[in-house]
């Protein structure tokens, strides 16, 4: 894992923090890191790590992939925020059921993401805030690893890519530039 937290620091910056994640029967370790110092100024960035000891498959079940989640929001005042949760809660529900995210997919979670913020989902997004690279890395095993942005959204939005798809929305994610940092933005379809 090595491999990977030194691919995760080379981007978020330094590691200044982490919550072990209680995964029941399995025995593999997972962690929520957060980091801070990024290549994106006043930014904290949380990520799992060991999700990608997990063989996650496919929704027919032929091909099995590896992840690690991430999210990135401003600096959260006076605590964490609510990444380390929300990742833990996403990381843990993919273990228990073996099966991974695709780009496009979109989780609804139980509340807003934080008091006053319209974003009740997350979108499984390509970290496109971050170099093409930071996109997937090769484990010391030579497994390839693709890291997954978990996009905070809002019902609108996450209705909107159920009707039209993912592709239509990312497409209106440029067209708009809406800041995917910011848990209290507005909706912007």
């Amino acid at each position: 894992m090595s491999i990977i937290l030194s691919h995760l620091e080379a981007r978020l910056g330094g590691m200044s923090g982490g919550w072990s994640v209680d995964l029941g029967a399995h025995a593999q370790k997972l962690t929520v890191c957060m980091f801070e110092g990024g290549t994106i100024p006043g930014v904290t960035a949380f990520a799992t790590l060991g999700l990608s000891e997990f063989a996650l498959r496919t929704p027919d079940g032929e091909r099995q992939y590896y992840l690690e989640l991430m999210g990135c929001q401003y600096a959260p005042e006076g605590g964490y925020g609510p990444f380390p949760g929300t990742l833990e809660g996403v990381a843990t529900q993919l273990v228990r059921r073996g099966r991974l995210i695709r780009r496009g997919d979109v989780i609804d979670l139980p509340g807003a993401m934080a008091p006053g913020s319209e974003m009740v989902a997350l979108y499984a997004a390509l970290p496109v805030y971050f170099d093409d690279a930071f996109s997937s890395v090769r484990r010391e095993d030579g497994r390839g690893v693709a890291i997954v942005w978990m996009v905070p959204i809002g019902a609108t939005e996450a209705d909107y890519v159920a009707e039209h798809g993912w592709e239509k929305f990312e497409a209106q994610l440029v067209a708009k530039n809406p800041d995917l940092l910011d848990l209290r933005r507005p909706q912007f379809l």
